[in-house]
């Protein structure tokens, strides 16, 4: 138990190192696709500002659940800092993946993902499926529209499922449990 002159201080600082926020930002990714007759674009769609482009890689994966990573991917696209565009407002930045001629071997899970080498942030998109018929009709199944993508850092600990507002309810308690010492 701290009790020394200023150990509040110090417990309150390893806290926060231990929790290690790092939120997204206004990162996010939206996957998506369309229709040109027998043609379909699958479209992953990272939302960024300018200054958080730098590093990220958005790719596609088919049937890699668990495992989908630029090295496994069908597609990738390096985004660059585009220095033309105001730093206060997302922009997007698009991967389309075109099947020209759509045929049963299409058929799968596919999900969109972006990752930031630099920063080793995380984006993971929903996964959605394409079905196909023998005689090349498609639908595709599972594109969550308005829903919010999952966000990953892959060194901390912060996700969709643990709210930033808890992690400052935890910290807002340790202090004051530590200032009553």
């Amino acid at each position: 138990m701290l009790t020394a002159a200023g150990g509040g201080c110090c417990a309150l600082a390893v806290l926060l190192v231990i929790v290690d926020i790092h939120p997204g930002g206004c990162l996010h990714i939206i996957s998506s696709a369309s229709q040109e007759g027998k043609q379909l674009n699958l479209i992953c769609t990272v939302w960024h500002k300018k200054e958080e482009a730098e590093g990220f890689i958005i790719y596609l994966c088919k049937n890699r659940p668990g495992d989908c990573s630029p090295e496994t991917s069908l597609m990738q696209l390096r985004l660059k800092r585009d220095s033309g565009i105001d730093g206060r407002s997302e922009q997007p930045s698009q991967l389309v993946f075109t099947i020209h001629q759509v045929t049963p071997s299409d058929k799968g899970t596919y999900q969109c993902c972006a990752r930031n080498q630099m920063t080793d942030v995380l984006l993971q998109g929903h996964f959605f499926s394409v079905l196909v018929t023998e005689d090349g009709n498609y639908t595709v199944e599972g594109l969550r529209q308005g829903q919010p993508p999952k966000f990953t850092h892959r060194t901390g600990t912060l996700s969709a499922g643990f709210r930033l507002g808890n992690v400052w309810a935890v910290l807002l308690t340790s202090l004051v449990a530590l200032r009553a010492l």
